[in-house]
């Protein structure tokens, strides 16, 4: 039986790096791909309360998005918009879309 590979999402506020929204902690699916001008990132199943947090600290949002595969040391990156993401919302299907134009690959080797 071949392990699992684990991806997860977090969503920061970048002054104190409060958690705004754990996405892998509360199991939503979620996609992260790239497109034109940077990465999108869909997310499903999401409460209208906490988009309306992601969309109030647009200016302030860090992402992070890690893989973990058995095996191999966890994939880490930053993602960002160097002016202010494209953040919606769909009440009905309760999805949320953001788009950013930055991402940077790193690792805690160093620190």
């Amino acid at each position: 039986m071949q392990a699992e590979t684990k991806k997860h999402l977090y969503i920061k506020h970048a002054v104190g790096s409060r958690m705004l929204f754990d996405v892998s902690g509360r199991n939503k699916a979620f996609e992260l791909s790239d497109c034109s001008g940077g990465w999108r990132i869909v997310i499903a199943d999401v409460e209208p309360e906490t988009a309306q947090l992601l969309v109030s600290n647009d200016m302030e949002l860090n992402i992070f998005y890690f893989v973990e595969q058995p095996g191999q040391p966890v994939q880490k990156n930053w993602l960002y918009d160097k002016d202010r993401p494209l953040i919606s919302y769909d009440n009905v299907s309760r999805q949320c879309v953001i788009q950013v134009d930055s991402k940077m690959d790193y690792n805690n080797e160093k620190v």
